[in-house]
């Protein structure tokens, strides 16, 4: 352990500076406005894209040099949209175009993504992607069920190049309201059939081309200060449910009870500002689990689940805003998931100028929550702080507040970083103020080639924020990681290759070792898309009554086609692991037919105990996952999807079961939904309900 740090140290004191940039984050180029909106024809022929902004000299950020594929890229705006049209030079590469519906996603396709933070620190980022065919998907920080209406067209030629147009509407995104702004802006590409990513802005200190404060400014953006002021909206929902299991629903993530259905229920967002809005639901719809996250895998601490809610997902970053460093561990203070089935829901999210806000209450049977967060960003995010409170009140008594507050410097140039943050837990399970506080320090550098970080963390017994996840309490002791990212020669059968070290040693308070860690891995990607991992982890964690129990670990993982529409990958692991020796397999595929898609994967547990001591039962097992899934698109927005998953024994860490859910979902030109669903992807065994939705949209764009 001693080794891992020192290593760590020296990296963050004399790792070099970056070399030069290709197109600095320090560029600043001005925007080009038309009075003419330029043709909506994606050869770009017309004359008007000779007097755009011209991008050009994109530089390959997977193998670190120039692109071998031309990209250029025309910039235009006028008081509604903004426009870019990209002529992409292919010829000799086969293009990969297999998605079809919009909002769905097109990140294994071949892409074109154009990138905008508007606020310039990253609280504000938005990402337009479309493929060769035109079929699109979008992103924003702000809200994961951004869906709104925009244009992209498509060129294909017969050579093998493709073009295309995007048409972004001011209306579908946040800017501030002066009369003259600077937005960073960045345009990336993707080629799937060589994993490769261009980028026209690169920088060395960029740890990934999605980096917004490595992107240059886009300048003297001339706007109306409504244009990127989204409208009103409000999405009203009628259901109804029928079989046997109607009455059955989540009542959070990972499990189901008897409940009544809701009918009918209304999710509102108001724009008090630009920047600032109003979001509210009342009788919030849970029927709709599109996700499924049950796995057989173990796992050393409590399970994270993703969140899935309308209310939850718009504005979640604003509700953060501590700088923190999670290398092998993570915390927070607000863990929504741990929300269950509630009744109405207030939130004032968005952004003052370079400030970021979040308040939220939420209220259901029995309990009442509330959070608040603050974060400041510097533009070129040299500097941030931010503070973050949350508190819950339960009709039986009990209570819980938890706050914190800390800040972060980065030099921008280097990519060396530092942090600082305090936290603390008081409510009616406290008994000892003193120990429910978590305090951690640290730093390191980030840039393309090197990750080296360490920290020291000091998490009190009795830190268990009630709406948090704290994934381990009553450590106290040192963290740190070194990662090298390294490319292959030109030409070479390595084309790039990723070496790992994490380390960490934890002591409780009676000076025994709570938690010790060290990870190696090493990451290698050739040159015929065939990719090779090995690691072994080596994990030791203390329990109260029982003792030091090994959580270790050797795992080989092969991959082909990863990042394209058809990856297979295969991993096998083994090792000592909580009083038992545990073998993992699993595999999967995915493939697309047309209009069809199919994906399967196949994944086995076996557990042989070790140790009887505290574990009497068999002492051997297994567990066997498949599962199988089938698409179908109609149109650009519409599709049906069969999931059916299967889990047979008992020696792994899910519950048996059978399970078969079938969903279509159809998107209308006025943005109104309807959803007809059996079942439901995320339930151990097959539930007998059937349910019927239908969305009636009004106002701004979906999730604006």
């Amino acid at each position: 352990m001693k080794r891992v740090l020192s290593v760590a140290a020296a990296l963050i004191l004399f790792a070099a500076a970056p070399a030069g940039a290709w197109v600095s984050h320090d560029a600043r180029v001005a925007a080009v406005k038309t009075a003419t909106a330029p043709p909506l024809d994606a050869s770009l022929t017309d004359p008007i894209w000779q007097t755009a902004l011209k991008l050009d000299g994109f530089y390959d950020y997977t193998a670190k040099a120039p692109a071998r594929l031309v990209t250029t890229a025309y910039v235009l705006y006028d008081a509604k949209n903004l426009y870019v049209g990209v002529k992409v030079q292919q010829a000799g590469v086969a293009i990969t175009a297999t998605q079809n519906v919009d909002h769905a996603g097109v990140a294994t396709d071949d892409h074109i993504s154009v990138n905008l933070d508007t606020a310039g620190n990253g609280t504000r980022v938005y990402q337009f992607r479309a493929n060769p065919k035109g079929v699109h998907d979008e992103y924003s920080s702000e809200n994961a069920r951004y869906a709104p209406d925009w244009t992209s067209l498509a060129k294909i030629f017969p050579n093998g190049d493709y073009n295309l147009l995007f048409v972004i509407p001011f209306s579908v995104i946040r800017g501030e309201s002066a009369p003259s702004q600077d937005w960073r802006f960045d345009v990336v590409r993707f080629i799937a059939a060589t994993n490769d990513e261009y980028t026209w802005a690169y920088d060395a200190t960029m740890n990934s081309v999605g980096s917004s404060q490595y992107w240059p400014y886009l300048t003297g953006i001339r706007i109306a200060a409504a244009a990127t002021r989204p409208r009103p909206r409000a999405d009203i929902y009628g259901l109804a449910s029928a079989g046997r299991d109607r009455r059955i629903f989540q009542d959070g993530i990972g499990s189901f009870r008897d409940t009544d259905p809701r009918n009918y229920g209304i999710d509102l967002t108001y724009p008090l500002t630009n920047t600032l809005a109003f979001v509210g639901t009342a009788n919030p719809d849970f029927s709709n689990v599109e996700q499924d996250q049950t796995t057989i895998a173990p796992q050393e601490f409590q399970r994270q689940y993703s969140e899935y809610r309308p209310f939850f997902s718009q504005g979640a970053n604003f509700l953060g805003g501590i700088p923190n460093i999670n290398i092998n561990s993570y915390q927070t203070l607000l863990y929504t998931p741990a929300i269950g089935i509630f009744n109405h829901g207030e939130k004032l999210e968005g952004t003052i100028g370079q400030n970021s806000i979040g308040i939220l209450n939420v209220g259901g049977n029995g309990f009442s929550d509330r959070a608040l967060g603050y974060s400041h960003n510097k533009t070129d995010n040299s500097f941030s702080y931010g503070m973050q409170a949350v508190t819950t009140d339960r009709t039986d008594g009990t209570r819980d507040t938890a706050y914190g507050f800390g800040a972060a410097t980065t030099n921008p140039h280097s990519g060396a970083l530092f942090l600082a943050n305090y936290q603390a837990d008081r409510g009616t399970a406290v008994t000892d103020p003193s120990q429910a506080n978590a305090i951690a320090i640290g730093g390191g550098v980030q840039n393309a080639t090197w990750l080296a970080l360490a920290d020291w963390k000091d998490i009190g017994p009795q830190f268990a924020p009630q709406l948090g996840y704290t994934q381990i309490a009553d450590i106290r002791g040192p963290q740190a990681i070194v990662q090298y990212n390294g490319t292959g020669r030109k030409g070479a059968f390595l084309k790039a290759y990723q070496l790992t070290f994490v380390g960490d040693t934890y002591r409780d308070r009676a000076g025994d070792t709570h938690e010790a860690d060290f990870n190696g891995n090493v990451n290698l990607t050739f040159d015929d898309n065939v990719t090779f991992g090995y690691g072994d982890s080596v994990s030791e964690l203390r329990f109260p009554g029982i003792g030091v129990l090994p959580f270790n670990s050797q795992t080989v993982a092969v991959g082909y086609k990863d990042g394209s529409p058809s990856p297979t990958d295969a991993t096998y692991s083994w090792g000592a692991f909580d009083g038992l020796y545990l073998q993992q397999f699993s595999s999967s595929t995915t493939r697309q037919f047309g209009l069809y898609g199919i994906s399967f994967e196949y994944d086995g547990s076996v557990e042989r105990r070790t140790d009887l001591t505290y574990f009497p039962a068999p002492d051997r097992d297994t567990q066997w996952l498949r599962r199988v899934s089938l698409t179908r698109s109609f149109g650009k927005n519409a599709s049906l999807a069969i999931g059916l998953r299967g889990i047979n024994g008992d020696g792994g860490f899910a519950a048996p079961g059978t399970n078969l859910a079938i969903s279509y979902h159809k998107r209308f030109a006025d943005l109104n939904e309807v959803y007809f669903d059996y079942g439901t992807p995320a339930a151990t065994s097959t539930l007998n309900r059937w349910i019927l939705k239908y969305v009636f949209h009004f106002g701004g764009a979906t999730g604006t």
